[in-house]
């Protein structure tokens, strides 16, 4: 006959029971939770390493070639120029005829700087030095001052030969230097050549330029 202890600890309906009832219904809603967590922890990390890589190239952009000049970047010049020859009120001058081994586009824009719509390219010269050109058809006094600023002062003039045949460019000397050519008739914009570059380099920058073509 069995003891009263023993009925109890059978009965249905016990306390026993309704626990185990209790932890058999909780489990698949827990596994669910954890599986959830699991798929957000990893969703997170995976979008911490995106960012860390976008800061990671957006910090070697940013830092100096280790060799002491500017990078060399593969950048497509023909698209912006173009773009530019179109929307532009002046002839929009570009060396990409000339370019190859030695002269490396570094970037090329069309648009606003210093207040002002500005067709610019930056190229890095055989000799790993930097050398850009700025053009707008609007130039104001805070526009040629952000571009000659580490210039210095105005030194004189140079003759120089362009796409408009020989010209008088004001040139400018200091940290870097800057030949500024104003409008006149027939041209409509004021063009900059600035950079690191010595002058004879600047000088046959200049040689290389063409008015890019709209088509």
């Amino acid at each position: 006959m069995d003891s009263p202890n023993d009925t109890q600890q059978n009965a249905p309906g016990s306390r026993s029971d309704e626990h185990r009832a209790a932890t058999g219904a909780s489990a698949p809603s827990e596994n669910k939770t954890l599986a959830r967590l699991r798929s957000y922890s990893v969703m997170n990390m995976v979008l911490s390493m995106l960012a860390v890589l976008a800061l990671a190239f957006a910090w070697w952009a940013l830092v100096p070639n280790p060799e002491g000049g500017p990078d060399r970047r593969e950048v497509d010049v023909a698209p912006v120029s173009r773009y530019a020859a179109e929307q532009a009120d002046f002839p929009v001058w570009t060396p990409e005829a000339a370019l190859g081994e030695e002269w490396t586009v570094n970037f090329v824009d069309y648009a606003t700087f210093a207040g002002e719509v500005t067709w610019r390219i930056g190229l890095v010269s055989p000799a790993q030095e930097y050398v850009e050109l700025s053009q707008t058809a609007e130039a104001t006094d805070g526009w040629l001052t952000a571009l000659t600023r580490k210039a210095g002062k105005e030194v004189g003039t140079r003759t120089i030969t362009g796409p408009d045949g020989p010209q008088e460019w004001t040139a400018y000397q200091g940290e870097e230097r800057a030949l500024v050519l104003d409008p006149a008739e027939g041209r409509d914009a004021t063009t900059v050549v600035r950079g690191t570059a010595d002058w004879g380099e600047l000088e046959v920058f200049i040689g290389m330029l063409e008015p890019a073509s709209a088509d």
